[in-house]
């Protein structure tokens, strides 16, 4: 069967038999981190009589967001309001041009596989900075970076970003962006 993820829509193949008797499985993308439910296909045979003798369609697999928060230690953000679209953009580095649209209250940026925005920059931390959402503004964070986070030419722990707030990590310069959505 083929998996999306929902994040960052990257396409896999699963193979159905490690469901074993299962009627969902917790994935990790491997290309961007985020964690995700799938629901066992084998499970979704039912006919109209209930009988379960029905054939087999081929769906979609329902994917549910998991929103456990990755650090235990940190309380749970409200979800992002659904009339407002906040966004990263990058501005100057080896991603310059990409804009990244934020669908959880709290992501992680760094280089590694576990950040949901990597960055391809030699100078960014693994694990390099986290930003919470919380209204209309984001709270940055360095995360004990190697080389620091930075707003305005100072080096910072927290900062408060508000609408095309700009900042450095590594030799990236990011803005946050925050756009109201037009009722459709």
């Amino acid at each position: 069967m083929q998996v999306t993820c929902p994040q960052c829509r990257a396409v896999y193949k699963y193979d159905e038999a490690r469901f074993g008797s299962a009627t969902k499985k917790r994935l990790r993308c491997p290309r961007c981190g985020d964690v995700f439910e799938v629901k066992n296909p084998a499970h979704d045979t039912m006919d109209s009589t209930g009988t379960g003798d029905g054939p087999r369609e081929a769906k979609t697999p329902l994917v549910n967001r998991v929103t456990t928060p990755e650090n235990p230690e940190l309380p749970p953000l409200p979800e992002l309001p659904r009339d407002i679209r906040f966004s990263l953009a990058i501005l100057a580095g080896a991603d310059a041009g990409r804009v990244h649209t934020l669908t959880k209250p709290r992501v992680y940026l760094g280089r590694g596989a576990g950040s949901d925005i990597q960055i391809r920059d030699a100078e960014v931390s693994r694990r390099h900075a986290m930003l919470e959402i919380r209204g209309e503004q984001a709270t940055l964070t360095d995360l004990e970076s190697t080389n620091g986070t930075w707003v305005s030419g100072d080096r910072v722990e927290h900062a408060v970003l508000g609408h095309q707030g700009e900042f450095t990590i590594g030799a990236t310069t990011l803005m946050f962006l925050v756009t109201e959505l037009g009722e459709t």
